[in-house]
This record gives C-alpha cells, structure tokens and sequence, in this order.
C-alpha cells in the first residue's frame, strides 16, 4: 500500500471512528472536516491513490452524517424537515457511482422514505435488485414497502409485492426478519386484501417456527405470534383454528392481555360462559396491576363481560358484584346487558339489598 492511500485510509478510519462516539446533533463540526476533505479530493489537492473505494466511503460517510444530523433536528423540532436533503441525497448518489455496496442502496432508501420520496426510494431498492440480484435483506424492504404504499385494487404492484418477498425467503428462507417486516403490512393489509391471507398465515407460521427454541432470541414473542395468527384465522372465518392457537399461545404467555382478551371473547360468542370467565379474571388483574396503564375502556368491557359469565351461570351475587365494582357504571354499560345491569342495579338499591350489604359491612368489621 503507498504511503498516499494509507494516510487517507487512516483519516478515513478516524472519520468514521469519531461518528460512532459522537452523539448526531452533534456532528457539524465532523461534517465541515468531511466536506473540506471531499472538496481537497475533487479539486485535486489530494492525490487519490487511495482509489475509488475508499472515495466511495468517504462520499457515503458525509451523507450518512448529513442525514443523521437533520434527522436529529427533527425529533428536536417535531417534524422540521430535512435540511440538507439536496446534498445528502447528491453524496449518496456519488458513492453508489463509485462502488455499488448493498449498505449504500439500503440507506438511501431509508434517507428517501425518511424525506418523503417514496417512489425514489423504491427505485433505489430495485436498482440495486436489477444491477446486483439483491440480497435478502433489499428484497425484503422492497416488498414490504411496495406492499405499504399499493393501492388495494392494484393487483400488479400487489404481485410485484409478492414476487420481492418470495424471492427473499427463497434466498434465505430462515431470516426472521424478512417474515418479521413482511408481517407488519400484511396485519393491514389482509382487511383489504383478503387474497394476503395466505401469505399472513405462512409470516405467522414461519415467526413461531423460527421463536420455538428456548435458545432462540426471539422467543419472547412467541405468544405474540400465536395471538396474532389467532387473529388472522378470525378475519378468515375459522373460530376452530383460532381458538386452538390462541390456546397455544397463552401457554407461552398466559398473562397477555391480548391473548386473554382473544380467548375469553371467543368463549363469550360461543357461550361457553364458565370458559370465558377466567380470562376475563386475568384482563382484569392485568388492567389493575399497573402492569397496563390508560385501559379505562378495556377493564370496563372486561368487567361487564365478566358480571354477564356470571349472570349466565347462574352466579348472581358474582354477576351484581361485578356489574356495581364501577363507579357510574350506568354510564358506560353496554346497550346488549342494559337491562341485565339495570335488573342488579335496581336490586342492590332495594331495602333487601341495602340491608344485605350494612350486614356484610358489619360481619366483616367483625
């Protein structure tokens, strides 16, 4: 190596050294070093020995502390836009001339979509699919975006969607995230698209397969997965292969509130009350735990469903406890048990009631 590219390598290696323990809004007196550096290297003040690869890194790196600098402005200001939104995207442009890397294509898309040019940045993405074959990792972000952006009745930009994302799992069929990214649009997308459901089932399928390892890193959500696949078959229409995976999933997780909340509505719609009513239980305690915070709505559905399981199995005294547990609860009852709650009601606020419950005080004052 000459003398010339090792000393520019070395600047570089210290550029880049000094963005990683340098907080972002703090990077303008790094960027100015990095701009004068590109301006001596264009002007020939520098002889490029170095080559274009490390020119490449150098263009990269001031577009990547450009954007992180206005990036960090924003969140400052609340949505200011970028500022150096021209100049960003012109050094990243000069060092995917120079050296077409996966890692610049990728940024540029996310610099794209971070300034509002959604088109661009999936041409970036397909650019580099088209010059390089891609990666899992781009194929994977340009399905999931183009997917965020179609239109419902766009059937071939749907498909293009599909074919990106096929390709990524066939590539690296284990990849957690590929699924992972892929997932969160389809959660979305299948209320619209219901020929998504398909490729829904196999994400979710894929996510629990890939988090049922207790050495797996991801097996946290492997609850959260059955949950949401639970949720998947509901919109599908097929109550029996929901109810069994939302079982599934409250052994991984059996305090969830959502998986409870799934379970114990399923129950309630099909009567089975006695079922329902431990995970109405476990909502409530959940709601009440400090565990969830602001489920005002939530604990109260929770415990006019519970006071109803109560009613239906024949367990009045639970049934008016539950349907009185909220102040003003008159005010919030829903319209399908009014008359159920008003029957409770109007009996704790009989003679008989109100002396059943001094009684009680008094017993267990005792």
């Amino acid at each position: 190596m000459s003398q010339e590219k090792q000393l520019f390598s070395q600047i570089l290696s210290d550029l880049q050294a000094r963005k990683e323990n340098t907080d972002r809004e703090d990077y303008a007196p790094l960027i100015e070093e990095v701009e004068a550096l590109l301006q001596k290297c264009t002007a020939n003040e520098i002889v490029m020995d170095s080559g274009e690869a490390d020119l490449s890194e150098l263009y990269f790196l001031a577009a990547e502390l450009l954007f992180s600098y206005d990036m960090a402005a924003r969140v400052a200001s609340h949505g200011k836009p970028l500022a150096n939104k021209e100049k960003t995207w012109g050094y990243f442009k000069k060092a995917i001339e120079l050296q077409d890397k996966e890692e610049y294509s990728y940024e540029l898309w996310n610099f794209l979509s971070s300034a509002g040019h959604k088109e661009e940045g999936i041409a970036a993405l397909e650019g580099f699919i088209k010059r390089t074959g891609g990666t899992a990792k781009v194929l994977s972000r340009a399905a999931e975006y183009i997917l965020m952006y179609a239109d419902s009745e766009d059937t071939q930009t749907i498909q293009k969607s599909l074919d990106y994302f096929y390709r990524a799992i066939e590539m690296e069929p284990d990849r957690y995230e590929t699924y992972w990214a892929y997932w969160t649009d389809l959660e979305e997308a299948v209320d619209v698209c219901p020929q998504l459901f398909k490729e829904a089932v196999l994400c979710l399928d894929k996510l629990i397969e890939l988090s049922l390892p207790e050495s797996s890193e991801k097996h946290q959500y492997l609850g959260n997965h059955h949950f949401d696949l639970a949720n998947i078959y509901l919109k599908m229409k097929d109550g029996t292969k929901a109810l069994e995976t939302v079982k599934k999933g409250l052994q991984y997780a059996p305090a969830s509130l959502f998986g409870n909340e799934l379970a114990a509505d399923m129950y309630l719609q099909n009567n089975l009350f006695q079922e329902a009513i431990p995970h109405y239980n476990n909502i409530i305690e959940a709601c009440t735990s400090g565990q969830y915070s602001g489920q005002g709505n939530r604990l109260a559905k929770a415990f006019f469903n519970l006071a109803h399981c109560y009613h239906m199995t024949n367990q009045p005294e639970l049934a008016s406890t539950y349907y009185l547990a909220l102040e003003n609860g008159k005010d919030i009852v829903p319209p399908q048990y009014k008359s159920e709650f008003l029957f409770y009601y109007n009996r704790s606020n009989s003679w008989w009631g109100k002396l059943k419950r001094w009684l009680g005080k008094i017993f267990h004052k005792g």
